[in-house]
């Protein structure tokens, strides 16, 4: 054995021994100028970029790799160890920036639709304003131009000398008698017979003698109009056919979905189908070709000959495939094949945002929806039923482009399954959902929170009947977020409420707040409800902590008219529809509940209204008394 093969490898450890990289001068001068090459490179870029410093190495490294044959291997694989976990370390800063953004933009999300309501009621109120000072400029204007014209007039009395009367012709109008001439409705009549008469004399005029030029003109209007027929009817017959080609493709691609057969795509299927029914046309278009050789054979007439002839144009345009369509239906077929790849190897994510983006919304369709909600399984916290939505509703930015109502819904549904709010208020404040009465309803069902609402469904559900005008269901979140003066701004300006409707109001928003403004005075002195109704409704549902200490805060309230009365006081003296039974009855309440303060005001407020009608009662007793002795005495 040589000393080359000894040093090359041993045979006791059964490993082959490297050669030493530096072995000769040329070694030591590549080793040279490699050091004099990156010292050189360095000054020439800028030392706080660390992409520059890292290129200048990279192409040092791969010099050494190329000159040191025994170690290409290694170093080879040394190298595309540190080149990924660089380009991992690159791509984790991107999507760390990224993520960091949209969660920022996520979290800003509840605050502003919070302050686009907010903007949203200080602006009415501001056109409330502007529309009232309108109103009193607008009257004042017409007051103004009113003095102005009594003023011209009065001038133009005194300075216009009188007129010169014109003397008036009473001749009968000839045709007429002296009655027809009186009658306006005949008179009107006569008056369009002239006018239709006037009319056809002057087109008969315009038209029965023409220039030679506009024969020439109609001739070509009517070549233009042939030539235009004629492509419509090309045009007709080339959407006939591919109308047809859809066809069959929608039928393969429905029949493919059924069965699902192994080793076979929906692609497969759908040519298959072109196929067979391009081979069909082909055998109806000889058949009817053999048809009109015997018909022309026997001497049939032109009539059918021209007929056959158009049905093998129509054949013949089946056969003529569109490139361009041919090749939109392929891209179509291998989007599809490739949503099915991803999604078969579990590529969930992968697969929603491939089937949001499909050209013409062929993917973005409920079934694609129910595909997703079959599977049962999370990823990173979410499921695919979610992924699908979220990767949806980006692409949804236009009218046209916006889910249609059944798919909003069932992606209004997942996020909340989810308890997804900030997604969905997303959603809902950039108007990417087709809105519906059944989203406004579940997505108020969702809130569980006691008055105020504090989850934002309420003000999401609100934004969707508003979008809806359907302000009734609006009031009711309004009032479910405690605003309460909103809500009744909203009922005085677009409804319409009865007694009934505000009965059913505070069954369904109770609050202490509604209480107080029910039996507030507006403007016109008018209440909303009488007292005793609003509270015999809120204790008939059970609510004493809430009607008890209204009573008492309406009892420590001074009355608007008078500031020595209660405000309870003055608004049972003008109730006059709760009965002396229901009055008493709220009494013992008020005193089984530890209220005997409360109690003794309301009791001294009834007193005192039974008082004052029974002295109603009995002066108005008197009078019908007196009425028929003053009669009598007459």
């Amino acid at each position: 054995m040589s000393d080359t093969e000894s040093t090359c490898s041993t045979p006791t450890s059964g490993f082959i021994k490297l050669p030493p990289i530096v072995t000769n001068q040329a070694d030591r001068e590549f080793l040279r100028i490699l050091n004099d090459y990156i010292e050189a490179e360095l000054r020439k870029v800028n030392p706080n970029d660390d992409e520059q410093r890292y290129i200048v190495y990279k192409t040092a490294f791969n010099k050494i790799i190329e000159h040191v044959t025994a170690y290409q291997p290694l170093l080879t694989t040394i190298k595309k160890e540190y080149e990924d976990t660089i380009e991992a370390i690159k791509k984790a800063q991107r999507e760390a920036t990224f993520l960091h953004g949209k969660l920022k933009a996520m979290a800003s999300e509840p605050s502003t639709i919070r302050n686009y309501h907010k903007r949203g009621d200080e602006l009415e109120e501001r056109v409330n304003v502007v529309r009232k000072d309108n109103e009193r400029l607008r009257i004042q204007l017409m007051e103004l131009k009113l003095k102005r014209e009594n003023r011209e007039k009065q001038e133009k009395e005194i300075t216009e000398p009188p007129k010169r009367e014109l003397k008036k012709d009473h001749r009968l109008i000839p045709g007429l008698t002296l009655e027809e001439t009186t009658d306006r409705e005949l008179l009107q009549t006569k008056l369009h017979e002239l006018d239709r008469q006037l009319k056809e004399l002057t087109i008969s005029f315009k038209t029965r003698y023409v220039p030679k030029t506009g024969k020439i003109q109609l001739k070509d209007s009517l070549d233009d109009k042939v030539a235009y027929r004629d492509m419509l009817l090309r045009q007709g017959q080339f959407y006939k056919a591919k109308r047809q080609r859809l066809k069959v493709a929608l039928e393969a691609a429905q029949a493919y979905n059924r069965e699902k057969p192994p080793h076979q795509t929906v692609g497969d299927t759908v040519m298959m189908a072109l196929q067979y029914a391009a081979l069909q046309a082909r055998k109806q278009r000889e058949i009817d070709q053999a048809a009109e050789n015997q018909n022309q054979a026997e001497g049939g007439n032109q009539r059918e000959g021209s007929g056959v002839g158009e049905g093998a144009s129509t054949t013949n345009t089946f056969e003529d495939d569109d490139p361009n369509k041919e090749k939109e239906a392929e891209m179509m077929l291998e989007y599809i094949e490739k949503f099915n790849e991803l999604f078969e190897d579990g590529k969930y994510e992968e697969a929603a945002i491939h089937a949001a983006n499909s050209p013409k919304g062929i993917l973005r369709t409920s079934a694609t929806l129910a595909k997703f909600r079959d599977v049962k399984i999370r990823i990173s916290g979410r499921t695919p039923l979610l992924m699908f939505c979220d990767a949806l509703m980006p692409s949804a930015g236009s009218e046209n482009a916006k889910p249609d109502a059944r798919l909003s819904f069932e992606c209004t549904e997942c996020a909340l399954y989810e308890n997804r709010l900030d997604l969905l208020s997303h959603w809902v404040s950039q108007k990417r959902l087709t809105f519906t009465e059944e989203i406004g309803k579940i997505i108020e069902r969702h809130c569980k929170c006691q008055i105020p609402c504090r989850c934002t469904a309420q003000a999401m559900a609100q934004f969707v009947y508003i979008k809806l005008k359907m302000y009734k269901e609006a009031i009711v979140c309004m009032l479910k977020q405690g605003r309460v003066r909103a809500g009744l701004d909203l009922i005085k300006q677009r409804c319409e409420f009865t007694r009934d409707d505000y009965v059913e109001l505070l069954r369904l928003c109770p609050s202490v707040q509604l209480l107080h403004v029910l039996v507030e005075k507006d403007n016109k002195g008018n209440r909303c409800l009488p007292i005793g109704v609003v509270v015999m409704t809120v204790i008939g549902d059970n609510k004493f902590d809430m009607a008890l200490p209204f009573i008492q805060e309406m009892q420590n309230k001074p009355s608007k008219d008078d500031p020595l009365t209660s405000a309870f006081h003055s608004a049972v003296l003008d109730d006059n529809e709760t009965s002396i039974n229901n009055w008493n009855e709220l009494v013992h309440i008020l005193q089984d509940q530890g209220y005997g303060e409360t109690a003794m005001g309301l009791l001294a407020a009834i007193t005192v209204m039974e008082v004052m009608k029974n002295a109603l009662r009995t002066s108005q007793e008197e009078f019908q008394q007196t009425e028929p002795e003053e009669k009598t005495d007459k």
